[in-house]
């Protein structure tokens, strides 16, 4: 599959439309609109993987990098060791945890949407919102940009059911 960037390019030098690229071979007029739905379709199933295939590798990122580091916090504050050694693996540790949290929160923010609870309505909020926001899970607690009232908004991965 070509660079979206460059399709268009592409479709007008090979005299085809995208949908004719997209399903790799010409399209008669009578099936192009269902055609054309089709490609649709496989277009916003091969989105939702990767937005899953994304929230996954936010998991297996940011749970062994803060075990490894709550690991080093134990480590720095029980075995007998000079005290400047103690301050750098306390920061080392503290550090990394920090940054991996908000390299997940990132990741979170960016795959997907937030549904509000009261009007159904579904955004992507600012980093900022997502990051100072109380969560449990991919549940955070928003304001919603719609309906402008506060409520426990699930992560969703399509625009629409």
């Amino acid at each position: 599959m070509p660079d979206s960037g460059i399709m268009l390019e592409l479709c007008d030098s090979l005299k085809i439309n995208v949908n004719e690229l997209l399903s790799g071979e010409r399209i008669m007029a009578e099936i192009y609109d269902k055609r054309a739905e089709e490609n649709l379709l496989a277009m916003k199933r091969e989105l939702e993987e990767k937005n899953r295939q994304m929230l996954q590798t936010e998991y297996l990122v940011t749970v062994p990098a803060v075990l490894a580091g709550l690991v080093l916090v134990f480590v720095a504050s029980f075995v007998t060791m000079p005290m400047w050694l103690r301050i750098v693996l306390l920061a080392f540790a503290l550090m990394m945890i920090f940054i991996v949290a908000f390299i997940a929160v990132g990741i979170e923010q960016k795959v997907g949407y937030y549904e509000c609870q009261s009007c159904g309505h579904r955004y992507v909020p600012t980093y900022w919102q997502t990051n100072l926001a109380p969560h449990t899970g991919r549940t955070r607690y928003m304001k919603c940009p719609e309906c402008g009232k506060r409520s426990w908004q699930r992560k969703v991965l399509t625009k629409e059911d």
